[in-house]
Parts: structure tokens; C-alpha cells; sequence
């Protein structure tokens, strides 16, 4: 068990977005990014009025690797049977390892019992703050509280409307994170067969400003 000096409920994947965008900007070591799916293609700020910096998840990993040079981003994707294949985005492996910046590290974890899943739903930010709970990076996600029957912004990339989707991610910070982190770190290994150091210690906060904790 870990101890977070501070927590906020991101309600829905609206909220959860916007503050993967401002934490990524403020990243300076590492992000990991786990989850049941992840989609390079997913908007991130549908509503956004500013355009400043690329508002789709592959673009804004670039984006901000390109922007620090101390900066590695590895992401580990279940690898899924292809029961889900056409709900997903097709070739990630070009897309993330060859379509991006040489600091990413992307790689589909099939290193589980037959019939099983990879669910969890993790992003850390430098060992200093975590997401987790049930809201994959990827299509047909976004969506703001009042879960209105018709938005026109839920579009998933086919260019689809989708139906209203609920759920909630947890941001947290201190020991609470670096436990998550450390978890990645395990599961990366247990996949790849490659060790990631842990983070140097730093003054950095990468916490979104615009979320005020809760707890």
C-alpha cells in the first residue's frame, strides 16, 4: 500500500483527456501507458478552440518527445486476439514503433495464461503522478458529463457516431504512483525481457495545474 498526498476523480473521459495533455507536457523523464487499448488516432480535446499543440494521442507523443530530449515514453499494449480486430487500430506495431519518435518504445504484451486479458488501464508520469481506472487511450471513449444521446463531437475515427460512455479515472500522486510505476516497470520486463530504470529524482511536478485535488 502506498500513501498519495494528493487525489482527483476525473469523471468521465473528457476531464481524464485534458489533464493526460497538460501532465504529458510537464513530463520531463518518463510516461508509461498501459491499457486493454490504445489508439494513436484518438482526439483528445474534440473541443478544444485552441490548436496549439496536436490534440490526437500519436501526434502529442511525438510532439512531446520531440519537445524534451531527456523524455522515453514506452507503451505496452495487450496483445488482443483478433476477436477485436476490427474495433481496433490497425498495424500498431508500425504505427507506434516505426511511425514515432526513436523514444518511444511501444510493444503488445502476450505474456499471459490462454484466454486472458491484459485490463488494466495505467498511465505514470515520471514516477511523481499516476492515472488508473477504467478509461483505455483509444477510440470511442470521450464523452462530457451529461452523457448527451446525440453530440456530434463523439466521432470515432471511421467517422461514426458513437453512443454516450461513463467511467472514471483516478489521479494520484506520491508513493501511490511510484507503485504504479514500479508495476509497469514489472510488466514490461515480464513481456520484453528488457529492465526500464526507474526515474532520476526531480523537482519537476508534472500534476495537470487546471485539476485541484479532491482528497
Amino acid at each position: 500500500m502506498g500513501r498519495a498526498h494528493r487525489v482527483s476523480f476525473l469523471i468521465d473521459a473528457s476531464e481524464y483527456f485534458s489533464a493526460f495533455v497538460d501532465a504529458a507536457m510537464r513530463a520531463r523523464r518518463s510516461i508509461y501507458i498501459t491499457g486493454w487499448d490504445i489508439d494513436s488516432r484518438t482526439e483528445l480535446l474534440p473541443d478544444a478552440n485552441s490548436r496549439d499543440i496536436p490534440v490526437h494521442l500519436g501526434d502529442l507523443l511525438n510532439y512531446v518527445a520531440s519537445k524534451n530530449p531527456d523524455l522515453h515514453i514506452h507503451i505496452l499494449l495487450w496483445d488482443y486476439a483478433m476477436l477485436y480486430a476490427l474495433e481496433r487500430e490497425p498495424f500498431p506495431v508500425w504505427v507506434f514503433d516505426w511511425k514515432t519518435s526513436k523514444k518511444i518504445h511501444f510493444y503488445q504484451d502476450n505474456s499471459l495464461p490462454l484466454g486472458a486479458s491484459h485490463h488494466q488501464k495505467i498511465v505514470v508520469m515520471d514516477d511523481r503522478i499516476a492515472f488508473v481506472g477504467g478509461i483505455d487511450l483509444t477510440n470511442r471513449r470521450w464523452d462530457v458529463r451529461e452523457h448527451h444521446p446525440y453530440d456530434p463531437r463523439r466521432i470515432d475515427p471511421w467517422g461514426k457516431e458513437y453512443p454516450p460512455f461513463h467511467d472514471v479515472q483516478l489521479l494520484v500522486d506520491g508513493q501511490a504512483a511510484s507503485i504504479l510505476g514500479d508495476l509497469f516497470r514489472s510488466r514490461w520486463y515480464n513481456a520484453t525481457g528488457r529492465r526500464i530504470s526507474k526515474p532520476e529524482s526531480m523537482l519537476s511536478d508534472p500534476w495537470p495545474e487546471q485539476f485541484h485535488p479532491d482528497i
